[in-house]
């Protein structure tokens, strides 16, 4: 034997590399490889820059609880003697190693007698007193039949005491797959390696930058995690004047990021593989059966599983089985070297993407592909086969982008293009483009088609433009059940304001075909006008519900900032603040607000406006309120609105002006409702309204009578709650009592089945005052009335409030000392009291001592309600 120093050892080579500056703690993966000690074997495997090094050492480092021993394996090391002798030397440095040991004796590591030397290192290790990890990193540079014989030798002898982990950026010619069935492999690969956002966040922050989130969002999804990409983005990120215009161009065609993928990468993989990944990358994620088509090779399938198992840089989706994914960086460089190769093999290879999409049924990616070919003729196939479903589907995105790549002169020669972009236009809720559209059709000869499957077309889109034929809405209707749930649609809304039953059965049906034929985005869609009728007859709560569904739909989907989610957030909201439920009311509106106009038809825009103005006044910020009403309406100008939201709009914004004293306000939204809806019970009301404001209470009783005993019609079944709460205020200042509690107990009964309680919060407050007096004397109608009171208490909590004295005043109310003897017990003038007890009546809606102590009871201002 020679003696263990003949084959020198540097001491970095077997020492565990410190920690790289700006390190970030990955406890989670520490842990991992701490369970991971009942395996046979560790396996870390991940392409170049994922920081296997980085974790393995962290590991290694914060937990000294046992001895690592660790081997950074280079070229050299396929010269068997040198990796032994480095393993020995790497253990032989651990603390528990005791000084008799057989591994401290000189070893011999000749060729022909390999197994049993690494059988006799085998016993030494099981020798040892307690347990070891033996951390071989860059196990992928054995490529030395001898040495990865040894190695494999070792996996399969070592004793249980050793935790032996192999780091690597290929899979090591092992017998993995065995181990693996034998539950004796741990692995941790690419995708448990790569960054979380937080972690990429932390890594930032390390390097001296501070990211917003949604740039820190930006670049985790350009990188992936990819550690070494995170890295090279900081260095960039360092030097740029707008990081955001950065992080938007940072790809893997950027010269640092190029220059690491080939250098560390690329280059170590075969060219036929490397042109395989360059094909590929025409798509991501690219199935099996389209990397076969794109790449000629009926062996693709294997190449990507190889590729995955072996080099991590593909990764398979677990939600579509034989389907992978490319690392974003690498995608972009692969299809940047495409492209340089030239512009027609990249077109051809989008060509082939696209028909074997289209004849998979998967048309979003059919169409974009195709639209990338740079090809008409094929995109317009494509478009006429596809554009149909896509929008039955709710991928209106799609349709417009594809038609935007062939340009409004190509759609226009096309007389099915032309049907087919007037749809996409009315469904974003640009009805005047959609007319454009449909113009231009009738100008055009059908051209080659179908032309009945035309004209079921031409039927869908007038009907949904409101615009049909000579035969109206008796047009016959298409066989096709999606362009027949298209076509009831566009009847029910062209029959919307004036055969409200009819409209209903036309959405029923088109909801039946949907849920039938699995038509999700018309499903939603007919749920929402579904909404629309029932809120036209004053059923709140079924408008909740079918509007609640529509919207679950379409964020399951991913429709927000669609004419679709507006119109259901603008009915939701008004039902909500119809229940005096604002902050919800005023939530679901600033969420429909957010899409931007562009999102809602100007009617809905308006409707979204209105009701967050009113919550907002109803939030306690009248002045805000009423501004944000009053300019919705400016804005909405001259253009058509049913009767319905006209009178329900206009009654919003009178009663809020009139509550802050601004009568010609009123004045002006009366008007502008008179000029829509024509003589009604809401006007009357509205005037009633008016004329008690100015204390002209006969007037106003004049006025509301014929909405009272139904010799005048109303718009909206809410009107006659409102006239009897007026009729209820103006008989308490009457002192009509028996008069004043028959209004109310009919204002009561009529709002319960409507499901509204905001008229009775937003009424005057001998309303409120005598819901405190009778409390439990309603019979059927206790719970509303309960609720009714409960919604003016809410609504008025803001202006109610009281101060400091004036709730200690309150709280001698319930007592039987005088107010003369009030003034003594708190050692200030009777005038005072007198002045403390009228605030807090006007703040509390009554005008006496004993409803102020019932109200203060009822608002928890005081202790619990006296019985």
């Amino acid at each position: 034997m020679r003696p263990a120093g003949t084959v020198r050892i540097p001491s970095v080579k077997i020492t565990v590399p410190p920690a790289p500056p700006g390190a970030v703690d990955r406890a989670a993966l520490a842990e991992r490889l701490t369970r991971g000690a009942t395996a046979d074997l560790s396996l870390v495997c991940a392409p170049a820059g994922y920081g296997k090094t980085s974790l393995l050492a962290g590991w290694a480092a914060a937990d000294d609880s046992t001895d690592t021993a660790w081997v950074s394996i280079d070229r050299d090391d396929n010269t068997p003697s040198r990796l032994w002798t480095s393993v020995v030397a790497a253990v032989i440095r651990c603390p528990s190693v005791p000084a008799g040991s057989r591994l401290r004796a000189p070893w011999e590591w000749r060729s022909g007698a390999l197994p049993e030397l690494v059988a006799e290192f085998a016993g030494a290790l099981a020798a040892l007193p307690g347990p070891l990890r033996l951390v071989l990193d860059d196990v992928d540079e054995l490529v030395d039949p001898d040495a990865v014989h040894g190695l494999r030798i070792l996996t399969r002898i070592k004793p249980a005491s050793v935790h032996l982990v192999l780091a690597s950026r290929f899979d090591p010619p092992l017998s993995l797959p065995r181990m693996r069935l034998g539950g004796r492999l741990q692995e941790l690969r690419a995708a448990e390696l790569a960054f979380t956002p937080a972690e990429a966040a932390a890594l930032l922050e390390r390097s001296g930058l501070r990211l917003t989130p949604a740039q820190v969002d930006t670049l985790h999804t350009r990188t992936g995690g990819w550690a070494a990409g995170l890295r090279l983005a900081a260095f960039g990120l360092e030097a740029a004047a707008d990081r955001t215009a950065f992080l938007e161009r940072f790809s893997g065609d950027d010269r640092s990021v190029a220059d690491y993928l080939v250098g560390e990468i690329l280059s170590g993989l075969p060219a036929d593989r490397r042109e395989f990944l360059r094909v590929i990358s025409i798509s991501n994620p690219v199935p099996t059966g389209l990397a076969v088509e794109l790449s000629g090779l009926d062996e693709a399938g294997g190449l990507l599983d190889q590729l995955e198992r072996r080099t991590s840089l593909l990764t398979s989706i677990g939600t579509e089985p034989g389907t992978y994914r490319v690392q974003e960086l690498l995608h972009t460089h692969l299809r940047a070297d495409l492209e340089r190769q030239g512009g027609r093999r990249v077109a051809d290879l989008h060509a082939v993407a696209a028909r074997w999409w289209a004849d998979r049924g998967r048309p979003v990616p059919a169409l974009e592909h195709a639209a990338r070919a740079g090809d008409d003729a094929l995109l317009t196939g494509m478009l006429h086969r596809l554009a149909v479903p896509l929008l039955l589907a709710g991928e209106h995105r799609a349709v417009r982008d594809a038609l935007a790549r062939l340009g409004p002169d190509t759609v226009a020669d096309d007389h099915r293009l032309g049907l087919i972009s007037a749809l996409g236009h009315l469904e974003a809720g640009e009805a005047d483009a959609a007319r454009d559209d449909l113009d231009t059709a009738r100008r055009r000869p059908p051209g080659h088609g179908d032309p009945a499957d035309l004209a079921a077309l031409r039927t869908v889109a007038e009907l949904f433009a409101g615009r049909p034929g000579p035969s109206g809405t008796g047009a016959p209707l298409p066989t096709e059940p999606g362009a027949a749930a298209l076509a009831r649609l566009g009847r029910g809304r062209a029959l919307l304001g004036r055969d409200r039953d009819r409209a209903r059965a036309e959405f029923d049906v088109a909801l039946s075909l949907s849920r039938r034929h699995g038509f999700e985005y018309l499903q939603a869609v007919s749920l929402s006008l579904l909404g629309v009728v029932a809120i036209e007859t004053g059923d709140l709560r079924t408008t909740r519900s079918l509007c609640g569904s529509a919207l679950a739909l379409a964020d399951d989907h991913g429709w927000d900032g669609t004419p679709l989610t507006a119109t259901a957030r603008a009915m939701l909201a008004y039902t909500e603040l119809a229940r005096c439920a604002c902050a919800e009311a005023q939530r679901i509106a600033a969420a429909g607000i957010a899409a931007g106009p562009a999102a809602a038809s100007p009617q809905v825009w308006y409707v979204l406006r209105a009701v967050h103005g009113s919550a907002l006044f109803d939030l306690g910020d009248r002045a805000r309120g009423l501004a944000e009403l009053q300019r919705a309406r400016t804005e909405f100008g001259d253009r058509a609105i049913g009767a319905e939201p006209a009178a329900a709009l206009a009654m919003l914004e009178c009663r809020q002006a009139l509550l802050l004293g601004h009568a010609s306000a009123a004045q002006s939204a009366l008007a502008w409702s008179a000029e829509r809806t024509g003589e009604c019970g809401e006007l009357l009301t509205m005037r009633a309204w008016a004329e008690s404001a100015g204390q002209h209470r006969d007037r106003a009783r004049a006025l509301v009578r014929p909405v009272l005993d139904g010799t005048v019609d109303t718009v909206l079944p809410v009107t006659a709650v409102d006239a009897w709460l007026l009729e209820t205020s103006l008989a308490v200042r009457a002192d009509e009592r028996f008069a004043a509690r028959h209004a109310l107990q009919t204002a009561l009964t009529l709002a319960e089945p409507l499901d509204t309680v905001r008229p009775f919060a937003v009424a005057e407050p001998g309303v409120h005052e005598l819901l405190v007096h009778q409390d439990g004397g309603f019979g059927p109608a206790d719970e509303m009335a309960r609720r009714a009171l409960r919604a003016g208490l809410g609504r008025t909590r803001q202006a109610s409030m009281l101060s400091n004295r004036e709730i200690t005043v309150l709280e001698l109310l319930p007592s039987l000392l005088s107010l003369d003897d009030i003034a003594v017990d708190l050692a200030v003038s009777v005038n005072t009291v007198k002045s403390h007890v009228r605030s807090i009546y006007a703040k509390l809606g009554v005008r006496s001592r004993r409803l102020a102590v019932a109200a203060a009871h009822e608002r928890g201002l005081i202790g619990s309600r006296p019985r």
